[in-house]
Formats: C-alpha cells, sequence, structure tokens
C-alpha cells in the first residue's frame, strides 16, 4: 500500500469516528431536549407544586370564639390567647428523632406524638395540633431548640377563660377538639375546637365562627420570610343568656361543699336566672389536654361530677310535694280550709303505721298549719281523701312527670306513679298505702329539681307554667340578630284566686310564723317557701338514714320576683339545711333592700 493510500485510510477512519461522536452528541441532545420538555411541560405543575410547598406553608388562623353574657352583659366566659404545640408533616424529615426530642422536651408521652400525626397523610403541609394551653416556659423550650426540631412551630390561638374553674360548668358547658366520632359527620375538620355539652354545644354553630388562614413563604430553616395572603377569621356570635352572674355566684358559694343543685327563676317569665349542680367538673381541664386516667377518674367518681342534678337527677320530693296535695283538695272540694285532725304522732291504715316525722305530733291543726309546719299525720288522711287520681292530675298539670323542655340535653321526665286502672307505674295494683305514701312526696314519686322551680313559679304566678328558658338572643358581630327566642306558655293550672291566695299565704307562713322554713327568713322581704326532707336510696352502708333536703320558695309574696329552689342530696332536714342556703341566696338578690332594711333606711 502507497503512501497515499494508506493516508486515506486514516483519513476515512477519523471521518467515521468524529460522525461517530457527532451522531452519540446529537442523541444525547436530542435525550436532554426530551427531558427539559418532560419535566417542563408534562411535570411542570407538579413539580412546581411541590416547589412551592417546600417554601410555602398555610397557617390556620383560629376565629375567636363567641362570647356568652349574663342578662346584664356581664360576660360568663371569654377568651384569652394560648400558646398551641403543631407539627407540619411534610417538614419533619426525620420523624422520630423530631418526635423523641419533643417528647423529652415537653414531657408528652411519645405514643400521643404519634398517634397524632397517624390520623393525617404524612406529605400534609397544614399544621396538626398536638397540644394546646402551654406554658410560657415550654414555649421558651421549643424555641430555643427550633433549628433541632423542623416541623414544629408554635401558633397562638384564642382559648377558653372562665371567671373560676367550675363555674356554671353545667350550664356553659366546655369546648374541645372534635372527636374521631364526630368527624365523620362531615361537618367539621380535624382540629376544629367545638362545644360539647350545656350552651357551648346548644349554640356551637353560632359561636364557632369561621376560621380564616395565612399563606405565608419560609426559609429552608422553616422561618417565616413573608405574608403572600391571609384571609381574615370571622368571630363567632354572642349570646345574651337569661342568667344573672351575680345570682350565680351566689348560688354556688351557697352551695361549697355540698351534693345538689339549685335552681332560680324568674315566675314572670321562665326565665333562669342561675342553675348550679354540684359538685362540678373543672371546665378548663376538658378544654385542655385530658388524659384516659383523668376521664376515667371523673366518670368512676361516686359523687358524679359530670352529672347535671337540676335536670338530670331525679328524687322523691319529700313534704314540698305536699302543695299538690293541698292544691287539689282545696280546688276539687274534698278538702276545706277550716278541716282539722289531732296529730298524735301516728296514722294507721290496716296493720301498717305510719309516723309524723316530729316525734309526739303536733296536735291539733288545720289545713294552714299543717302546711306551715309540715305535719305529715294530716297529709295521710288528706291524701286518702282527694284520692290517687286527683292528686296525679294535679301533680300532671303542675308540670310533674314530664320534662320541662329547658334547651339543655339529658333532662329526665321524673315521674308520677298512679296510672290510669289503679296501677302503679311498675304495673302491680295501687294500694291505699302508696296513696299515703304518695300524700307526703315519697313512695315512687320522682321530681327534678327544674321541675320542682317551675311548680313553684305557676303557685307564685296564679298557676302559669312557662318553659324554662335560658337564651335570649343571638347576636352577630355586624350586631344583626341571628336567632332570638320569646318566653313560652305551655300549660296553665286550673286554680281558683282563692286555693292560690290561701296557698301563697299558708307557704309564708311556713317561713315568717314560725314553721319549718324559718331559717330563710329576710328582713324586708317576705318570702314563701316549703321544706321538704325525702328518704333516699341508700348506696352504702355510710349513706343509710341520710334524707335529702329541700326547700323550694318563691319572694316577695305579694310581687313574686323570683324562685329559689334547693336540694342537698342526703343533707338531713329541708329546714335546717336547704333553707339556710335558699336564705344566703336572696340577701344576695335582695342585697340592696335588705342593707336598707338593716340600717332602717327602709322599714
Amino acid at each position: 500500500m502507497d503512501l497515499n493510500q494508506e493516508s486515506a485510510a486514516k483519513r476515512e477512519a477519523w471521518r467515521r469516528r468524529v460522525l461517530a461522536l457527532a451522531a452519540v452528541v446529537a442523541v444525547a441532545f436530542v435525550g436532554l431536549l426530551g427531558q427539559l420538555w418532560y419535566l417542563q411541560v408534562l411535570e411542570g405543575g407538579k413539580l412546581q407544586e411541590l416547589s412551592d410547598k417546600n417554601r410555602i406553608r398555610i397557617r390556620p388562623v383560629a376565629a375567636p370564639r363567641g362570647i356568652l353574657f349574663d342578662r346584664n352583659g356581664l360576660a360568663l366566659v371569654d377568651n384569652r390567647p394560648a400558646f398551641t404545640l403543631s407539627l407540619i408533616p411534610r417538614e419533619m424529615e426525620d420523624r422520630g428523632t423530631v418526635l423523641a426530642r419533643l417528647s423529652v422536651l415537653l414531657k408528652i408521652p411519645l405514643r400521643e406524638l404519634e398517634e397524632g400525626l397517624e390520623r393525617v397523610p404524612p406529605d400534609s403541609i397544614r399544621p396538626v395540633r398536638m397540644r394546646r394551653g402551654l406554658t410560657l416556659e415550654e414555649v421558651t423550650r421549643v424555641e430555643e431548640l427550633k433549628l433541632d426540631l423542623p416541623g414544629v412551630v408554635i401558633e397562638v390561638e384564642p382559648q377558653r377563660v372562665y371567671p373560676t374553674s367550675t363555674f356554671a360548668a353545667h350550664l356553659l358547658g366546655y369546648v374541645r377538639e372534635v372527636s374521631d366520632e364526630q368527624m365523620k359527620q362531615g361537618r367539621y375538620r380535624r382540629g376544629d375546637m367545638i362545644g360539647q355539652s350545656g350552651l357551648e354545644r346548644l349554640l356551637d354553630e353560632y359561636l364557632r365562627g369561621r376560621d380564616g388562614g395565612e399563606r405565608i413563604e419560609v426559609d429552608a430553616l422553616g422561618r417565616q420570610v413573608q405574608v403572600m395572603r391571609r384571609e381574615e377569621p370571622n368571630p363567632g356570635a354572642q349570646v345574651i343568656t337569661t342568667v344573672d352572674r351575680r345570682i350565680q355566684e351566689a348560688a354556688e358559694r351557697a352551695m361549697a361543699g355540698k351534693s345538689g343543685a339549685v335552681v332560680v327563676l324568674d315566675p314572670r317569665s321562665g326565665d333562669i336566672l342561675a342553675l348550679t349542680s354540684s359538685p362540678a367538673f373543672a371546665l378548663d381541664r376538658f378544654t385542655g389536654n385530658l388524659d384516659r386516667e383523668e376521664w376515667l377518674k371523673l366518670v368512676r367518681d361516686p359523687l358524679s361530677p359530670l352529672m347535671n342534678r337540676a335536670l338530670q337527677s331525679q328524687y322523691a320530693p319529700g313534704s314540698v310535694f305536699k302543695i299538690i296535695v293541698a292544691a287539689a283538695g282545696l280546688q276539687e272540694g274534698s278538702l276545706t280550709p277550716m278541716d282539722r285532725i289531732y296529730c298524735n304522732g301516728q296514722f294507721h291504715l290496716g296493720q301498717w303505721a305510719f309516723k309524723d316525722w316530729k316525734e309526739g305530733g303536733h296536735g291539733h291543726v288545720d289545713t294552714r298549719s299543717a302546711l306551715i309546719h309540715s305535719c305529715n299525720i294530716f297529709f295521710y288522711q288528706a291524701g286518702l281523701k282527694v284520692g290517687p287520681e286527683a292528686i296525679a292530675r294535679y301533680a300532671q298539670a303542675f308540670g310533674l312527670g314530664a320534662a320541662t323542655g329547658v334547651d339543655l340535653v339529658g333532662e329526665k321526665p321524673g315521674l308520677v306513679p298512679f296510672r290510669t286502672g289503679k296501677r302503679r307505674a311498675d304495673g302491680r295494683p295501687w294500694q291505699a298505702g302508696d296513696t299515703v305514701n304518695m300524700s307526703i312526696g315519697q313512695g315512687q314519686l320522682l321530681v327534678t329539681p327544674i321541675q320542682v322551680a317551675r311548680m313553684m313559679a305557676a303557685v307564685a304566678n296564679g298557676g302559669i307554667l312557662w318553659q324554662p328558658r335560658l337564651v335570649q338572643r343571638v347576636e352577630r358581630v355586624n350586631g344583626s340578630i341571628a336567632y332570638a327566642t320569646s318566653t313560652k306558655m305551655t300549660g296553665h293550672v286550673d286554680l281558683s284566686p282563692v286555693v292560690l291566695a290561701f296557698l301563697q299565704h299558708a307557704l309564708s307562713g311556713v317561713v315568717n310564723e314560725g314553721g319549718t322554713g324559718a331559717a330563710a327568713r329576710i328582713p324586708g322581704i317576705e318570702v314563701a317557701g316549703k321544706t321538704g326532707t325525702a328518704q333516699s336510696v341508700a348506696k352504702s352502708d355510710s349513706a343509710k338514714g341520710q334524707d335529702h333536703a329541700w326547700f323550694a320558695s318563691f319572694a316577695p309574696v305579694h310581687d313574686p320576683q323570683v324562685v329559689v329552689v334547693v336540694l342537698v342530696e342526703r343533707g338531713g332536714k329541708g329546714g335546717q339545711v336547704a333553707a339556710p342556703i335558699a336564705h344566703q341566696i336572696y340577701q344576695a338578690i335582695f342585697l340592696e333592700k335588705v342593707a336598707m332594711v338593716t340600717l332602717g333606711i327602709d322599714g
């Protein structure tokens, strides 16, 4: 091969190499273009979204919950800023380590933190609330280790605050984070705070408002750079109740340390001025973090602090029921004010002996003095004269044996045991002994404190039964009315003015003429009332012989403005235990009048 041919062969080989290299470069370039096209066109939106998620954070802004006010404009419950610990799942690359650090730092069980995150997708960019009500010290600890806690944020949210931890607990109710079961309703988002009991639950749709939110840009360390968009929250509506905070506080002070209930009503409208049940539960504990052990302790507490005794507990009314027997007998004509007997302390019916509460009896008594001194012997005989049919009919006319319709859940109806066909509620034949027991408010007869309050209001106002009212109106932030109620008559007891006047006069004597309710007497204010000492079913040997103490009353007698009913569970005699509590409440209600009489300004 000559030199020219060799040179040509080398050039050809070089040309083929260049072409091959060019082909490889071209293919690579086309592949690169294709990849760019794929990323830019087909995957561009998704990648942009992922990029935004890396630098943009959605932060909810909780709406302030509406305030509940009393009838005079005083707040019954308010809001205050509180610190909340939240976690953003997407920003927690090493989730296990972050949760472990938090658990040690704040003494939160690790499993609690893990369970909180398991309920949301791992790539969620929305904060998951883990613990509310952090102290300033706890917030400081978290902020000091901010760089070691990616995805951990501290938010400021409105939290309920109460005059005292147990103030009006059963009336107001508590607010708590929506449960998994409530989430199934489809009305709530995870983390929402909703009313779980009382007025908070009844009016939750008005009180809750609508949350706002912020779209913020953050840097690589999760620190805020700027707020890109903000939607202001819509605060909840405010509620004007019928409650008088001053009276509510007085009732709770008077019942301190006792189990029972107080109901204070306006007999002119049925408005509830105060409603207490004791012992009560701590509202702020339910709003905060309540673990399983604390919950079980509350549920199993023998004193039942979660039960609203004013409308969920049923008791024998004791001698308070003598008002019904007297009203039925006087109206039907089977009793007259002049009826007299001699009370020696015992009454015999067949082989059974029924005793009076007073050893040796009361001597000669008529209808009025029998009410004033609560003579059982008189009413044993009066009940047999009036008959169980009439007694049951008037009891039902006064609203016993049926729910009052108050706007709180769980109200019990009580029980009037006589049934048509002379049968008891349990189906057994009605006996004369059943009538004797019912005549003094014992046997199967059951009432609730709120029923007794409505009954006393009817005695005070001329026979009108009102539906107890708790809410006057709900006002939006702009001042418009979202919801309003008016007083509602649900029945009327057909008693003649003469009978009503007799009852009112006799009940005044209970307090002001040396009767069983003398401990409720108030200078300058004529109080009318009836004591009751009701036998209870003992749940333990230590509780045997401990009767429930009642005092049902209204004042002033000639212009009734308020009804006060007091029940003390296993307190003993109504005149010795319940009447003094009512005395304290009346002193608070008529404070100015009592003060003027004491100073001799107004006789």
